[in-house]
């Protein structure tokens, strides 16, 4: 009889698997390392995750959904506390490469593509989170598609702080969310 997958080993791959993105980049990860610096056997990696590209997938989902959503009480708020906790992260060269290496894996294999979508539109992220209180406050509409609106949120961010790697200024950061909240159909609160 199979033993039922731990808990406690799958937090230590995750752990080991972020230690070694944050110290030496994802490109370092392999299951040799991450199974040495967790204690935790191969087997044990690949039966939790199947891969290592799942696991570096799962890792980062995992530190993404343990955030706390902000609660500002406008979706303007809500998206400027979000946007100012992401540059804080990608000030750091490795978070940016995480980034790159996400959007690549997520090209070259479906798989990695749906585990892209997963870690970027979480049911419970910060993002979903706020538009859904967006929503229940009436500052957007019911049937508001939240995946468009998330694409439209997190587009103009990604597309400067990561695609153009360029630092994003207060100005810049409140000409987003100001065209980010239009484009959203809302028209109060700019």
């Amino acid at each position: 009889m199979a033993r039922p997958r731990s808990m406690e080993a799958r937090r230590r791959l995750i752990d080991a698997t972020l230690e070694i993105i944050t110290t030496d980049g994802v490109r370092a990860v392999s299951a040799d390392d991450v199974a040495r610096r967790s204690g935790v056997a191969k087997t044990t990696l690949y039966r939790h995750f199947g891969s290592t590209e799942a696991l570096i997938f799962a890792a980062v989902g995992d530190s993404i959904s343990a955030q706390q959503a902000p609660d500002t009480g406008s979706l303007r708020g809500d998206l400027e506390a979000i946007h100012r906790r992401y540059l804080a992260a990608a000030d750091s060269a490795r978070t940016r490469e995480l980034f790159a290496w996400m959007v690549a894996a997520s090209i070259e294999h479906p798989d990695h593509r749906d585990r892209f979508n997963a870690v970027r539109a979480q049911p419970h992220g910060s993002t979903t989170t706020a538009l859904q209180r967006a929503i229940t406050r009436g500052e957007l509409a019911a049937d508001t598609d939240l995946d468009l609106a998330l694409h439209i949120v997190q587009g103009p961010l990604i597309s400067q702080r990561i695609v153009d790697n360029r630092a994003v200024s207060d100005h810049e950061l409140d000409q987003m969310l100001d065209a980010t909240i239009r484009a959203l159909g809302i028209t109060t609160g700019l």
